[in-house]
């Protein structure tokens, strides 16, 4: 028993880095997975926060629908969907945008549907060009044989 209590006095740091190890572990769990968690936690309060009629929304189902009425005091979020209005518990809205950034996203795509368009419409007028080049190429041959006929008569 007296080598084993002389092993500990030996090396009184082995006990304590034991301690510190188990406290360094806390802490990276802590940044690791609580503190991103509590982030995202808020991130999404302040969107139900922010979450008013007319937005956009998209139930955690699947279900893409937009605002009609909500109740923060019952949280009860009602949402049409296409004409049929269902009303959902407010936890229950996966996420949401406002309708001012949906009609700003529908801008950006319209624009490099335009940008797109006008690309298309460049093509088709270099390829009536080549035509033409293809269409004189036959009637310069039929003048060279109309030619040669005519110097062969001659």
């Amino acid at each position: 028993m007296n080598i084993l209590t002389l092993g500990a006095a030996a090396n009184p740091i082995g006990s304590y880095g034991m301690l510190i190890f188990i406290v360094i572990l806390f802490v990276g769990m802590y940044f690791i997975s609580i503190r991103p968690q509590k982030k995202q936690q808020q991130k999404r309060q302040d969107m139900l926060k922010q979450m008013d009629k007319g937005d956009k929304v998209v139930t955690l189902g699947g279900i893409k629908g937009t605002v009609e009425s909500i109740d923060r005091e019952a949280k009860e979020v009602v949402v049409d969907c296409d004409g049929i209005y269902l009303t959902f518990d407010l936890n229950f809205i996966r996420s949401a945008s406002p309708a001012d950034n949906v009609k700003d996203a529908t801008n950006k795509n319209a624009k490099k549907v335009e940008a797109s368009d006008d690309k298309a419409d460049e093509k088709p007028a270099e390829e009536p060009k080549e035509e033409t080049k293809a269409e004189e190429k036959p009637a310069e041959e039929a003048k060279s044989d109309d030619t040669k006929s005519d110097d062969a008569e001659k």
